[in-house]
Protein backbone atom coordinates (compact mmCIF):
# COMPACT_ATOMS: atom_id res chain seq x y z
CA UNK A 1 0.00 0.00 0.00
CA UNK A 2 1.03 3.88 -1.06
CA UNK A 3 0.15 6.50 1.23
CA UNK A 4 -0.59 9.54 -1.55
CA UNK A 5 0.05 12.59 1.25
CA UNK A 6 -1.17 16.14 1.04
CA UNK A 7 -0.26 19.47 2.65
CA UNK A 8 -3.08 22.50 3.02
CA UNK A 9 -2.52 25.15 5.49
CA UNK A 10 -3.65 28.66 6.09
CA UNK A 11 -7.14 29.75 5.07
CA UNK A 12 -6.82 30.21 1.34
CA UNK A 13 -10.37 29.20 -0.85
CA UNK A 14 -8.24 28.60 -3.63
CA UNK A 15 -5.83 26.20 -2.39
CA UNK A 16 -8.60 24.03 -1.13
CA UNK A 17 -10.34 24.38 -4.24
CA UNK A 18 -6.85 23.01 -5.32
CA UNK A 19 -5.98 20.28 -3.03
CA UNK A 20 -10.46 19.03 -3.66
CA UNK A 21 -9.03 18.93 -7.88
CA UNK A 22 -6.21 17.16 -7.26
CA UNK A 23 -8.00 14.65 -5.13
CA UNK A 24 -10.37 14.05 -7.26
CA UNK A 25 -7.76 13.31 -9.90
CA UNK A 26 -5.53 11.24 -7.66
CA UNK A 27 -9.02 9.39 -6.80
CA UNK A 28 -9.99 8.65 -10.03
CA UNK A 29 -6.37 7.35 -11.04
CA UNK A 30 -6.48 4.89 -7.66
CA UNK A 31 -10.05 3.71 -8.78
CA UNK A 32 -9.07 2.75 -12.48
CA UNK A 33 -5.61 0.89 -11.37
CA UNK A 34 -7.86 -0.91 -8.65
CA UNK A 35 -10.59 -1.83 -11.35
CA UNK A 36 -7.89 -3.15 -13.60
CA UNK A 37 -6.99 -5.58 -11.57
CA UNK A 38 -3.47 -6.78 -11.71
CA UNK A 39 -3.14 -8.69 -8.96
CA UNK A 40 -3.02 -5.80 -6.40
CA UNK A 41 -4.47 -6.45 -2.65
CA UNK A 42 -8.10 -4.62 -2.28
CA UNK A 43 -7.23 -3.54 1.54
CA UNK A 44 -8.70 -0.09 2.06
CA UNK A 45 -8.02 0.73 5.42
CA UNK A 46 -4.81 2.51 6.67
CA UNK A 47 -3.80 0.66 10.17
CA UNK A 48 -4.37 2.23 13.07
CA UNK A 49 -0.98 2.77 14.46
CA UNK A 50 0.41 6.97 15.01
CA UNK A 51 -3.47 8.10 14.04
CA UNK A 52 -5.86 9.48 15.84
CA UNK A 53 -9.72 10.61 16.15
CA UNK A 54 -9.13 11.77 12.45
CA UNK A 55 -8.61 8.68 11.03
CA UNK A 56 -10.85 7.87 7.56
CA UNK A 57 -10.45 5.01 5.51
CA UNK A 58 -8.41 5.17 2.31
CA UNK A 59 -8.68 3.78 -0.88
CA UNK A 60 -8.33 -0.21 -2.65
CA UNK A 61 -4.59 -0.95 -2.48
CA UNK A 62 -3.79 2.80 -1.61
CA UNK A 63 -4.59 6.15 1.09
CA UNK A 64 -4.61 9.28 1.45
CA UNK A 65 -3.54 11.58 3.78
CA UNK A 66 -4.22 15.09 4.06
CA UNK A 67 -2.21 17.03 6.85
CA UNK A 68 -3.87 20.63 7.37
CA UNK A 69 -4.39 22.76 10.54
CA UNK A 70 -7.60 22.91 9.61
CA UNK A 71 -8.65 18.90 8.81
CA UNK A 72 -12.30 20.01 9.57
CA UNK A 73 -12.52 21.36 6.22
CA UNK A 74 -12.11 18.13 4.49
CA UNK A 75 -13.86 15.43 6.38
CA UNK A 76 -16.02 14.63 3.44
CA UNK A 77 -12.90 13.29 1.73
CA UNK A 78 -12.40 9.73 2.25
CA UNK A 79 -8.88 10.26 3.91
CA UNK A 80 -6.88 10.11 6.83
CA UNK A 81 -6.79 13.57 8.64
CA UNK A 82 -3.80 14.97 10.31
CA UNK A 83 -3.57 18.03 12.12
CA UNK A 84 -0.63 19.58 11.34
CA UNK A 85 -0.70 22.78 13.18
CA UNK A 86 2.41 21.37 16.10
CA UNK A 87 4.54 20.62 12.84
CA UNK A 88 3.59 24.16 10.95
CA UNK A 89 4.44 25.96 14.61
CA UNK A 90 7.90 24.82 14.66
CA UNK A 91 8.89 25.33 10.92
CA UNK A 92 7.33 28.80 11.33
CA UNK A 93 9.85 29.44 14.30
CA UNK A 94 12.71 28.35 12.25
CA UNK A 95 12.26 31.22 9.75
CA UNK A 96 11.43 29.06 6.81
CA UNK A 97 7.92 27.96 6.28
CA UNK A 98 8.69 25.40 3.17
CA UNK A 99 10.52 23.37 5.78
CA UNK A 100 6.96 22.20 6.68
CA UNK A 101 7.29 19.64 3.92
CA UNK A 102 9.66 17.25 4.34
CA UNK A 103 8.70 17.23 7.99
CA UNK A 104 4.91 16.12 6.87
CA UNK A 105 6.84 13.59 4.36
CA UNK A 106 9.24 12.66 7.24
CA UNK A 107 6.12 12.39 9.76
CA UNK A 108 3.91 9.86 7.27
CA UNK A 109 6.78 7.65 6.53
CA UNK A 110 6.76 6.88 10.77
CA UNK A 111 3.11 7.45 10.92
CA UNK A 112 2.28 5.03 8.48
CA UNK A 113 5.28 2.97 7.81
CA UNK A 114 4.63 2.84 3.69
CA UNK A 115 6.26 4.23 0.91
CA UNK A 116 4.47 7.72 1.26
CA UNK A 117 4.13 10.47 -1.99
CA UNK A 118 4.29 13.84 -1.20
CA UNK A 119 1.99 16.11 -3.67
CA UNK A 120 1.30 19.43 -4.15
CA UNK A 121 -1.89 21.00 -3.92
CA UNK A 122 -1.06 22.83 -7.40
CA UNK A 123 -1.03 19.39 -9.38
CA UNK A 124 -3.87 16.88 -11.01
CA UNK A 125 -3.06 13.18 -12.01
CA UNK A 126 -3.13 12.07 -15.34
CA UNK A 127 -3.70 8.01 -16.23
CA UNK A 128 -0.74 6.05 -15.58
CA UNK A 129 0.36 8.20 -12.33
CA UNK A 130 -0.17 4.82 -10.35
CA UNK A 131 1.70 2.09 -12.40
CA UNK A 132 4.64 5.13 -13.00
CA UNK A 133 5.18 5.54 -8.89
CA UNK A 134 4.99 1.82 -8.29
CA UNK A 135 7.75 1.67 -10.62
CA UNK A 136 9.66 4.60 -9.49
CA UNK A 137 9.39 3.52 -6.16
CA UNK A 138 10.67 -0.62 -7.04
CA UNK A 139 13.76 1.38 -7.95
CA UNK A 140 14.41 3.95 -5.35
CA UNK A 141 12.53 7.38 -5.08
CA UNK A 142 10.73 10.07 -7.33
CA UNK A 143 10.05 13.66 -7.85
CA UNK A 144 8.75 15.79 -10.28
CA UNK A 145 11.40 17.32 -12.90
CA UNK A 146 14.78 18.47 -13.04
CA UNK A 147 15.13 22.26 -12.41
CA UNK A 148 18.84 22.73 -13.01
CA UNK A 149 22.21 22.26 -11.57
CA UNK A 150 24.93 24.10 -9.48
CA UNK A 151 21.44 26.11 -7.85
CA UNK A 152 23.16 28.46 -5.91
CA UNK A 153 26.38 29.02 -7.84
CA UNK A 154 27.34 32.33 -5.55
CA UNK A 155 26.42 30.95 -2.15
CA UNK A 156 30.24 30.38 -0.22
CA UNK A 157 31.98 27.19 0.77
CA UNK A 158 29.63 25.16 2.86
CA UNK A 159 30.06 22.22 5.58
CA UNK A 160 28.38 20.71 8.26
CA UNK A 161 27.31 17.35 10.11
CA UNK A 162 24.18 15.39 9.22
CA UNK A 163 23.23 12.67 11.81
CA UNK A 164 22.55 9.91 9.17
CA UNK A 165 24.90 10.87 6.23
CA UNK A 166 27.51 12.54 8.30
CA UNK A 167 30.28 14.87 7.12
CA UNK A 168 28.09 17.44 4.31
CA UNK A 169 30.19 19.35 1.95
CA UNK A 170 28.25 21.50 -0.72
CA UNK A 171 29.55 20.73 -4.44
CA UNK A 172 29.14 23.03 -6.43
CA UNK A 173 29.91 21.05 -9.62
CA UNK A 174 27.52 17.85 -8.31
CA UNK A 175 24.75 19.62 -6.55
CA UNK A 176 21.47 19.46 -8.70
CA UNK A 177 17.89 20.94 -7.78
CA UNK A 178 14.72 18.58 -8.35
CA UNK A 179 11.25 19.92 -7.98
CA UNK A 180 9.35 19.02 -5.04
CA UNK A 181 5.97 19.00 -6.43
CA UNK A 182 6.10 15.69 -6.29
CA UNK A 183 8.45 13.46 -3.60
CA UNK A 184 7.91 9.41 -3.18
CA UNK A 185 9.71 7.94 -0.93
CA UNK A 186 10.29 4.70 0.86
CA UNK A 187 10.18 3.85 4.45
CA UNK A 188 14.00 2.79 4.48
CA UNK A 189 14.40 6.52 3.10
CA UNK A 190 13.73 8.31 6.58
CA UNK A 191 16.72 9.16 8.00
CA UNK A 192 17.56 10.78 4.54
CA UNK A 193 14.54 12.94 5.15
CA UNK A 194 15.72 13.47 8.24
CA UNK A 195 18.76 14.49 7.20
CA UNK A 196 17.07 16.90 4.51
CA UNK A 197 15.51 18.96 7.45
CA UNK A 198 18.37 19.48 9.34
CA UNK A 199 20.21 20.22 5.97
CA UNK A 200 17.69 22.78 5.66
CA UNK A 201 17.53 24.09 8.95
CA UNK A 202 21.73 24.79 8.68
CA UNK A 203 21.72 26.43 4.99
CA UNK A 204 19.44 29.08 6.20
CA UNK A 205 21.39 29.57 9.60
CA UNK A 206 24.29 30.20 6.73
CA UNK A 207 22.20 32.64 5.06
CA UNK A 208 20.69 30.68 1.86
CA UNK A 209 17.66 32.24 2.45
CA UNK A 210 16.17 31.21 -0.96
CA UNK A 211 12.39 30.34 -1.11
CA UNK A 212 13.37 26.64 -3.15
CA UNK A 213 16.18 25.39 -0.52
CA UNK A 214 13.67 22.23 0.62
CA UNK A 215 13.54 20.68 -2.67
CA UNK A 216 17.70 21.60 -3.14
CA UNK A 217 17.67 20.00 0.31
CA UNK A 218 15.81 17.05 -0.25
CA UNK A 219 17.21 16.11 -3.82
CA UNK A 220 20.58 16.08 -1.99
CA UNK A 221 20.47 13.95 0.56
CA UNK A 222 18.57 11.17 -1.60
CA UNK A 223 21.41 12.00 -4.18
CA UNK A 224 24.08 11.33 -1.33
CA UNK A 225 22.30 8.60 -0.31
CA UNK A 226 22.77 6.71 -3.42
CA UNK A 227 19.06 6.73 -4.30
CA UNK A 228 17.94 6.24 -8.02
CA UNK A 229 15.60 9.30 -8.08
CA UNK A 230 13.20 8.86 -11.18
CA UNK A 231 11.59 12.37 -12.72
CA UNK A 232 7.67 12.08 -13.04
CA UNK A 233 6.02 14.78 -15.08
CA UNK A 234 4.03 12.74 -17.84
CA UNK A 235 1.59 11.68 -15.49
CA UNK A 236 1.90 14.20 -12.92
CA UNK A 237 0.44 17.68 -13.82
CA UNK A 238 2.56 20.52 -11.90
CA UNK A 239 1.07 24.10 -12.70
CA UNK A 240 3.27 25.94 -10.54
CA UNK A 241 4.33 28.64 -13.46
CA UNK A 242 2.50 31.62 -12.79
CA UNK A 243 -0.09 31.50 -16.07
CA UNK A 244 -0.49 27.52 -14.98
CA UNK A 245 -1.69 28.69 -12.18
CA UNK A 246 -3.76 31.76 -12.99
CA UNK A 247 -5.59 29.87 -15.96
CA UNK A 248 -6.24 26.88 -13.28
CA UNK A 249 -7.32 29.43 -10.63
CA UNK A 250 -9.93 30.49 -12.65
CA UNK A 251 -11.25 27.15 -14.19
CA UNK A 252 -11.17 25.91 -10.44
CA UNK A 253 -13.40 28.93 -9.43
CA UNK A 254 -16.08 27.95 -12.17
CA UNK A 255 -15.93 24.58 -12.70
CA UNK A 256 -19.77 22.98 -11.43
CA UNK A 257 -18.50 19.49 -8.79
CA UNK A 258 -16.80 16.93 -10.12
CA UNK A 259 -16.17 18.07 -13.81
CA UNK A 260 -12.66 18.24 -15.35
CA UNK A 261 -10.71 20.63 -16.44
CA UNK A 262 -8.97 20.94 -19.86
CA UNK A 263 -5.37 21.51 -19.47
CA UNK A 264 -2.90 22.16 -21.83
CA UNK A 265 0.26 24.40 -23.02
CA UNK A 266 -1.61 25.89 -25.82
CA UNK A 267 -4.63 26.63 -23.55
CA UNK A 268 -2.40 28.65 -20.76
CA UNK A 269 -0.54 30.42 -24.01
CA UNK A 270 -3.99 31.84 -25.12
CA UNK A 271 -5.22 32.33 -21.43
CA UNK A 272 -1.84 34.86 -21.02
CA UNK A 273 -2.06 36.12 -24.64
CA UNK A 274 -5.88 37.43 -23.83
CA UNK A 275 -4.98 38.93 -19.93
CA UNK A 276 -1.85 40.51 -21.16
CA UNK A 277 -3.83 42.18 -24.22
CA UNK A 278 -7.00 42.90 -22.03
CA UNK A 279 -4.71 44.33 -19.22
CA UNK A 280 -2.88 46.50 -22.14
CA UNK A 281 -5.82 47.66 -23.18
CA UNK A 282 -7.06 48.97 -19.92
CA UNK A 283 -3.71 50.67 -18.95
CA UNK A 284 -3.76 52.17 -22.36
CA UNK A 285 -7.68 53.80 -21.69
CA UNK A 286 -6.41 54.76 -17.98
CA UNK A 287 -3.78 56.73 -19.93
CA UNK A 288 -5.09 57.95 -22.35
CA UNK A 289 -7.75 59.35 -20.37
CA UNK A 290 -5.48 60.88 -17.72
CA UNK A 291 -4.09 62.94 -20.51
CA UNK A 292 -6.94 64.40 -21.60
CA UNK A 293 -7.62 65.72 -18.02
CA UNK A 294 -3.92 66.99 -17.73
CA UNK A 295 -4.88 69.23 -20.95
Amino acid sequence: MTVFVYLCYGRSPAAERELRYSFETLRAEIDRETAGGGGRPLSSALPPEGGGGGERRGFSGHAIAVYSDRPEAFADLAATLVDVAPLLLHARASGYVHRIKPMVLADALRRFGRPCVLLDLDSFIRPGFADEIEAALARGAAMNLFVRRDPYPSFPPFATQLPHLGAYRLDHERAVMLNSGLVAVRSEHLPLVEDAIILIERLWAAGLRKHDVEQFALAETLRLGGVEIALIDRTFEHYCPRWARRYMRRRLRRRASGAGIPYSKARVRLFKAYWTLRLAMRNARRSWRGGWRKT
